[in-house]
């Protein structure tokens, strides 16, 4: 920029190395708090398109943050109800040996009140199992509260998983133990006068009062179909010592072996369908592990290429900070030395 140094009133000298100046300490400014906050786009207005993409792509990184979170919760809820799934199918084998060892005649009346004794106890540790494995306020094994109903909303949970809408897993309940009648330790106390209802039961989540129907193996006749419940009543009658211990209404059998092998098809009938159950929750454990890996990895992905967007090159902005301490420097400078032609001329004039 051409400039006459003896004209004072506007030295363009003074005003360009005042507007340079002005220039460099704004994009001091602007470069400090890029490298304060760690980010390339403080405003908006320095690059809008990439502020829109990094606004929509931060939601997207939140979003599978959550989704991760998600799919936590729902394998801890799944694994909760495995636990209890697995003990059960414990208690039933420890309920199978013992009728195994009940169906070998030569047991006399106190090895078989102590067997049916036992058993009892069983039956009662299955139901509170069933009742207490919880998630939060959800009943995961029985019809406990919250109510269950014939809607697809009440046997379902929807797992979502990822960050968008409709990202969700589905997984569908198909059994309950139903102990809507028997939670009560009151009536296990007084198990004589309540043999008839305390039955461990196992149905369908739409109506978990009817036992499902399993197929079976039984040496004698091949595959049967057997109910999945067992009941205390039918237990003592099975053993022959219903009416001995005072059980009203009772009917004792005169061929314990036969009766008792007809018991051991509904308690394999129970296993079988609490296999498949823990089956069921395992194949889906399975599955969000795989969705979360999947996620992990898109979320990875998202973050890098937020970064690159989003985030300050620090190596690069402390660069140009480097420059712009020059730039500003030389500025000062040469704003200096149009003053000081400025105050040569004032100098000359007072001179004369």
């Amino acid at each position: 920029m051409a400039s006459d140094i003896t004209r004072i009133r506007s030295s363009s000298a003074a005003l360009s190395a005042l507007y340079h100046l002005k220039l460099v300490n704004n994009d001091l400014a602007i470069r400090g708090k890029k490298l304060a906050f760690g980010l390339r786009l403080v405003s908006a207005s320095e690059d809008p398109a990439d502020a829109r993409i990094s606004i929509n792509m931060e939601a997207r990184k939140r979003g599978l943050g959550v989704a991760i979170d998600n799919i936590w919760d729902a394998k801890n809820m799944l694994t909760v109800a495995e636990g209890g799934l697995t003990k059960i199918k414990d208690v039933l084998l420890e309920i199978r040996d013992k009728l195994t060892q009940a169906a070998n005649e030569s047991m006399g009346l106190e090895e078989g009140l102590s067997i049916a004794a036992e058993i009892r106890s069983f039956l009662h540790e299955i139901v509170r199992i069933a009742h207490e494995t919880r998630w939060n306020d959800l009943g995961l094994l029985d019809s406990s509260p919250p109510p269950e109903s014939s809607s697809s909303a009440s046997r379902t949970f929807h797992f979502h998983t990822g960050s968008g809408p409709g990202d969700d897993i589905a997984f569908t309940r198909k059994y309950l133990f139903d102990t809507a009648n028997i939670k009560d330790d009151n009536l296990w106390s007084n198990w004589k006068d309540n043999a008839n209802i305390l039955t461990v039961r196992l149905g369908k989540v739409e109506n978990p009062s009817v036992a499902i129907t399993q197929r079976v193996y039984d040496s004698r006749i091949g595959y049967t179909n057997a109910s999945a419940e067992i009941n205390v009543k039918e237990v003592y009658e099975s053993l022959g010592i219903a009416e001995k211990v005072g059980i009203d209404g009772a009917h004792d059998t005169h061929n314990i072996n036969a009766s008792v092998n007809e018991l051991i098809q509904k308690v394999d009938a129970l296993i079988t369908a609490t296999s498949e159950w823990i089956t069921h929750v395992g194949s889906m454990i399975s599955r969000l592990q795989t969705k979360e890996e999947a996620i992990m990895i898109s979320k990875v992905n998202v973050s890098a290429s937020l970064s690159r967007i989003r985030d300050a090159d620090m190596a690069k902005e402390y660069m140009m900070r480097t420059r712009d301490d020059i730039l500003q420097n030389t500025a000062l400078a040469f704003l200096s030395q149009a003053n000081v032609s400025a105050s040569n001329i004032v100098g000359m004039l007072v001179s004369r």
